[in-house]
């Protein structure tokens, strides 16, 4: 059973269901820039094809490990950089999709099927490891939580429980099932650095991408026009956090950073950088590089995350090819009831989490230690 090809069906399948529920009709937007989309987008697109160039050069071992390892950051800033220009350049959609109110259906179908799904795949596969239905659980309940609970449950403790959760779970089972892989890291430079760096930008981009920071500041009318740093509180993910609003017209450069943003940010940075820690570890340890799983592994499953993980850069990208016709999309992302955004999130949450097991060999240990029973 090939784990990262089901769930990446399950994302598409989702995603299309929900672009599908909203008529792809042209609303009004506007364009926060005059930088062409295109130039964007080339670099965005140009980034990730060297990246899978330059795997494809090392799986056949055209290239030496650190040449490949010079081409790989610099595409990688290449991408991550053409994605941030896509998101502040992207055309916002002033109007709602049409039949929003199957947005709560659309919730349910995925969140109920990504919860059976985790049981099930206890059940067949991994009866030791009950930690992966429970993760299963939580995010189905991330999916489920502003559909279920009344007035979206801003204030509910039940999404703190789930916020908090989540992170508590991801360490418990990277801890049970890569625990060796984390002492050798702990020893040497090399795959720590890299892995800081690819958490880093994962972060940036993520930042980006879901809006906590921006270098194109709206303007206009009652815009500020004086630098500020200011508490206050925003309602996400799921609830409401106390956060930090700054603003700094002369740089430019906006943002905010709540307690739940910070969260979101070093799951989904932590996971790409240990993903990309046990890439580098295996490289360097390996004397031939086609003979590692990598590129079925840590590599592939690192890369597709980078992409679907920041939800609203996807449709930065669309907004490149098909202008205003594609804002409902936009607001699939924006509007809360959607379970569009949370299910990009979990997706890009279980393929890092499974491609960091299944690098580590966990999967293969547990499979052979039940062999027997079955």
């Amino acid at each position: 059973m090939n784990v990262e090809r089901t769930l990446r069906n399950l994302l598409f399948l989702g995603i299309g269901l929900e672009v599908a529920a909203s008529p792809v009709a042209a609303h009004t937007g506007t364009t926060h820039a005059a930088t062409p989309h295109w130039i964007l987008f080339s670099f965005f697109v140009g980034g990730i094809c060297v990246m899978a160039g330059v795997a494809a050069a090392i799986r056949r071992e055209l290239l030496s490990i650190p040449l490949a390892g010079v081409l790989l950051t610099a595409s990688a800033v290449t991408a991550v950089f053409g994605g941030i220009g896509l998101v502040e350049t992207q055309i916002v959609g002033r109007a709602a999709p049409q039949l929003i109110a199957i947005y709560p259906v659309l919730s349910l179908f995925i969140g109920g099927l990504l919860a059976v799904g985790g049981f099930l795949l206890v059940l067949t596969r991994y009866p030791t490891k009950p930690q992966y239905a429970l993760l299963c659980m939580v995010l189905a309940g991330w999916i489920l939580y502003p559909t279920v609970m009344p007035g979206q449950g801003y204030y509910n403790p039940l999404g703190y429980l789930l916020v908090l959760s989540l992170p508590a779970i991801i360490a418990y089972i990277v801890w049970t099932d890569a625990r060796g892989v984390l002492q050798s890291l702990r020893l040497q430079t090399t795959p720590k650095l890299v892995g800081i760096v690819a958490g880093l930008l994962m972060c940036v981009f993520f930042a980006f991408s879901a809006g906590t920071m921006s270098i194109k500041p709206d303007s206009g009318i009652n815009a500020p026009t004086s630098a500020f740093i200011i508490p206050y509180d925003v309602a996400s993910p799921l609830v409401v956090w106390p956060a930090v609003e700054w603003y700094f017209p002369s740089i430019p450069f906006t943002g905010y950073l709540s307690v739940g943003s910070f969260l979101l940010m070093a799951i989904l940075g932590g996971l790409t950088g240990l993903n990309a820690s046990i890439v580098t570890q295996q490289w360097t340890g390996s004397e031939s590089v086609s003979a590692t799983p990598l590129f079925s592994g840590s590599l592939a499953a690192s890369g597709a995350t980078a992409c679907c993980c920041c939800a609203p850069a996807f449709y930065g990208a669309l907004s490149v090819l098909f202008g205003t016709a594609v804002t409902p999309v936009y607001w699939s992302f924006m509007i809360p009831s959607s379970p569009v955004g949370s299910t990009f999130f979990a997706a890009s949450v279980l393929l890092l989490l499974w491609s960091i097991i299944r690098a580590t060999g966990a999967s293969a240990g547990d499979a052979c230690a039940v062999a027997p029973s079955e």
